[in-house]
């Protein structure tokens, strides 16, 4: 696969990812290893939160935002990639983390790899994969004693412009012209999330029922009983996520 076509996919990816914060997992599944001399501590869990105005890559750490993957994806789609996290912020009636859709990075340095170093920057270079970032789903634990295995609740009006009932993508909000055109059908095609339709009733005697959408992330679905994130089967399972539907 040539390069143009896996940075093309990476930002694929990092549209992805916005959704559940796993921006190189996808392509580059690395766990923690010594190819690197040192790895950063895990950063904090990002979500698309409503009241987190912040962009995406502003809230991994600061160590993490000098990584060369992190900072060619800011360089290179930073408009796109923002267009795409505040379109899902607008959505979301969440304000916790929900829908297994919360993931924390640690990200690699140095070592015989030089793995925060551009392939394009090393004499003799370096293959582009693995992108020496690691990524796992967050934990009850990492959540602070809160789970995220409730599917997240997004506006049903608001998706339903997108031309049909919980289509939550592809969306014309978002700003994809800073995208090569031959990647945007791609990005247009990812099948990223599963939402459904919820009725709830109204809190009040007589009041109004109102239509909600629950969405999960990729690779989980919501149980149309539960409305809790369940694995998808036949799906390649998601880093940690033995820990996130640890409940005890």
């Amino acid at each position: 696969m040539s390069v143009k076509v896996i940075f093309g996919f990476a930002f694929a990816t990092a549209c992805l990812a916005v959704a559940y914060a796993q921006l190189a997992a996808v392509y580059s599944n690395v766990t923690r290893t010594e190819d690197c001399s040192t790895w950063s501590s895990w950063g904090p869990c990002i979500f698309p939160n409503p009241e987190d105005k912040r962009p995406y890559i502003k809230q991994l750490t600061p160590v993490c935002q000098k990584h060369w993957f992190y900072k060619f994806i800011e360089k290179r789609y930073e408009k796109a990639l923002n267009s795409f996290f505040t379109y899902l912020a607008s959505v979301m009636k969440s304000n916790k983390p929900c829908g297994m859709c919360s993931y924390r990075q640690s990200c690699g340095f140095g070592g015989p790899r030089q793995c925060h170093v551009s392939p394009f920057e090393l004499e003799g270079g370096r293959s582009i994969l693995p992108f020496y970032v690691s990524e796992k789903v967050c934990s009850r634990k990492d959540l602070k004693g809160h789970s995220q295995v409730d599917a997240c609740h997004a506006d049903y009006e608001a998706l339903k412009e997108n031309g049909g009932e919980c289509r939550l993508w592809p969306s014309k909000k978002v700003n994809l012209t800073g995208v090569e055109p031959v990647f945007q059908q791609h990005i247009a095609n990812l099948k990223w999330y599963s939402c459904i339709p919820q009725t709830i009733e109204g809190k009040k005697p007589g009041a109004k029922k109102e239509k909600t959408c629950r969405c999960c992330c990729f690779p989980f679905r919501v149980n149309p009983v539960t409305f809790k994130c369940e694995h998808s089967p036949g799906s390649p399972p998601a880093p940690g996520m033995q820990d996130a539907f640890d409940l005890d």
